[in-house]
């Protein structure tokens, strides 16, 4: 039971990884090309369509 887990645990920490890593590439490449970035309101905004679009709400 225990493998069973840990293989688990590696699996979610190596896709975890592959996110932050892809996620911080966008924001290098946003701001290596002089994109602006979004503020509060527009990243909540996004957050709550993405959030509504993801659960079909």
């Amino acid at each position: 039971m225990a493998i069973v887990l840990l293989i688990i645990a590696v699996i979610c920490a190596v896709n975890w990884l592959k996110w932050k890593v892809s996620t911080m590439a966008m924001i290098y490449y946003m701001e290596k090309n002089r994109y602006k970035l979004p503020n509060a309101e527009e990243v909540g905004e996004c957050t709550e369509f993405v959030a509504r679009r993801f659960f079909k709400i």
